[in-house]
């Protein structure tokens, strides 16, 4: 199973918000990674085809004909590649005098998923994002963080074999927070998953391969641990007096800012380091790698 974006771009007059991407996506997760307006959402609104892209190709491959490796484009496949497609949408689009079990039965039969079939799931999707004992509470009563769960549920019918997820840990606390992210984890096996955040702690621990975006391009493509081995002699760690922070931050990407033994110290991301401290190459993590390359 292959899905390929070739020199996928998207301009709104003069701006452009997506820029010649070339990606090629197979079965597993894939963390897309970014400041906000850096392209993620853009990307994954022409891969569910709910705007019109400006240049390039969409591919998808299911993997069923062996003589055919390149597959089509997904406007051509058109309803047999949405067949096949889940997406969870960044804005919460839930009808709100619906419950959350009616929700889920309306979208299985906008899927044209059979009843049985649509019962089973839902019990087990209800289940899985913690909304059983609330699945007859009317949406419009629900929080944030539960409507995002709704969301989730409702990517997930047909059993999908490409996941689009934006942003889909927006406004959980933390213990839902890790509930959803290993959830999504255990869903991965047959599957092309991509995720979209800016959130890093949420990709970090399962993602396959991370996607860096910025301005519209992608900037890396590499799974977390190589990123992070890639930023080993660009971090350090040093005091700093509380006069001096504002002038340190101002010189250098600073990352944490924190307290050691009375004393204030930063930790500092870049090419060109401040004299003194020490190089932190055994304590690096994927906010790191953010910050080297998509800080500024």
């Amino acid at each position: 199973m292959k899905l390929e974006l070739i020199n996928l771009t998207k301009k709104y007059g003069s701006f452009t918000a997506l820029d010649r991407v070339n990606v090629t996506f197979t079965e597993g997760i894939y963390g897309i990674l970014g400041a906000n307006g850096a392209g993620k959402s853009t990307m994954m609104n022409l891969l569910t085809d709910n705007i019109a892209r400006t240049e390039g190709k969409i591919l998808f491959d299911d993997g069923a004909d062996p003589f055919d490796s390149d597959g089509a484009d997904i406007l051509t496949l058109g309803r047999s590649f949405r067949r096949v497609l889940g997406y969870m949408p960044q804005e919460q689009g839930c009808y709100d005098h619906m419950t959350a079990e009616t929700f889920l039965f309306y979208m299985a039969e906008l899927k044209a998923i059979p009843k049985k079939r649509a019962r089973d799931e839902i019990e087990k999707l209800l289940t899985a994002t913690n909304l059983y004992d609330v699945r007859h509470k009317k949406l419009g009563g629900y929080s944030g963080g539960m409507k995002q769960r709704v969301l989730l549920a409702q990517a997930l019918l047909g059993d999908p074999k490409v996941v689009i997820l934006d942003e889909p840990t927006a406004g959980l606390d933390p213990k839902e927070r890790i509930r959803i992210r290993n959830f999504i984890s255990s869903l991965s096996r047959g599957r092309i998953i991509l995720l979209a955040t800016h959130i890093v702690s949420d990709i970090e621990s399962i993602s396959d391969k991370i996607i860096m975006m910025k301005r519209g391009r992608v900037v890396g493509i590499d799974t977390p641990s190589e990123l992070i081995g890639s930023v080993a002699d660009k971090v350090k760690e040093l005091p700093c007096r509380a006069e001096d922070l504002e002038r340190m931050q101002e010189l250098y990407r600073v990352g944490n800012v924190f307290q050691r033994q009375g004393k204030t110290w930063v930790r500092v991301v870049g090419d060109t380091l401040p004299d003194g401290g020490q190089y932190v190459p055994d304590h690096l993590s994927l906010e790191d790698v953010y910050l080297y390359y998509l800080g500024a």
